[in-house]
């Protein structure tokens, strides 16, 4: 892997972080839909007393990768949508979409895994992430360079890390959470 080469190349599979993250809908106390988007763990109840995993976006960064990290993030759709997730500061190289039945407190894959079509191959800032699959993509987390002297340090003292975001890109979701902090240490 070389930064801005944009051949497609195998990355290597041994050594790297794995995370598991989920595309989600539920519904708000007044029962309007609403998209969020993050870890695997549940983080309560709706208003009907079922399980909602994910988080809104101003909870605090729960993917805070390092600096140079290559990172396997398999991201389980939830939702009835496809979204088409974006990536800020990475791009990423879909390895494969899979299906699957259930949800994080119990689930299984029910087919094989489906490869990326010949226009997914490649180097993507956007991956389409379709409902009942699990897709996985890889990346390698290289920060740019600062552009000019007067940049002197782009470290968020609020976060001690590079703040950036992943998200889903229908503008609707987006700005109803469906949007989460990237913070590279």
């Amino acid at each position: 892997y070389t930064h801005g080469d944009p051949s497609v190349g195998a990355f290597p599979f041994h050594g790297v972080a794995d995370r598991t993250l989920t595309l989600n809908e539920d519904f708000d106390d007044m029962g309007r839909l609403i998209q969020n988007m993050g870890t695997f763990a549940q983080n309560g109840l709706n208003n009907q007393g079922l399980p909602t995993w994910g988080q809104p976006y101003m909870a605090p960064s729960t993917e805070n990768p390092s600096a140079g990290a290559t990172e396997v993030w398999q991201i389980m759709n939830l939702t009835g949508d496809t979204h088409p997730i974006h990536f800020h500061l990475v791009n990423v190289q879909l390895i494969q979409r899979q299906p699957f039945t259930g949800d994080p407190s119990g689930w299984a894959y029910s087919g094989s895994p489906i490869p990326p079509e010949p226009n997914e191959l490649g180097w993507k800032e956007t991956v389409r992430m379709n409902p009942g699959e699990i897709t996985t993509v890889i990346m390698k987390f290289d920060l740019p360079e600062l552009p000019t002297a007067a940049m002197r340090d782009a470290v968020s003292p609020r976060t001690g890390g590079r703040e950036y975001v992943w998200h889903c890109h229908i503008l609707e979701h987006e700005e109803h959470d469906m949007m989460r902090p990237l913070i590279v240490r």
